[in-house]
């Protein structure tokens, strides 16, 4: 079914707390600079995996949009024009 959507949904999650755990420990030190931009790095390859991944499932289609709603809208930020048609492509057939 929609194995792979929900192993992406849940690394996503767990790395996205990890982020954000480093961003505010203090004092912040070179390792933790370092192990933070690798972080980061994952995060943005997992995002990328996330918005072209193909649910098989209605079910799949509308958990992907809420996770990335719900993550938008906590990091105020947003999907360029090309990275929502993207999106909306993986989706399409259950629209």
């Amino acid at each position: 079914m929609d194995q792979e959507l929900w192993a992406i949904l849940d690394r996503h999650a767990r790395l996205s707390t990890s982020i954000q755990a480093l961003q505010t420990k203090v004092p912040s030190t070179h390792e933790s600079r370092h192990i933070l931009a690798i972080k980061i790095l994952e995060e943005q390859i997992l995002r990328k995996q996330l918005i072209d991944i193909r649910p098989s499932t209605n079910h799949g289609a509308q958990s992907k949009l809420i996770y990335l709603s719900l993550m938008l809208a906590k990091t105020r930020t947003s999907l360029s024009e090309s990275s929502f048609a993207r999106v909306m492509r993986s989706v399409e057939r259950f629209l």
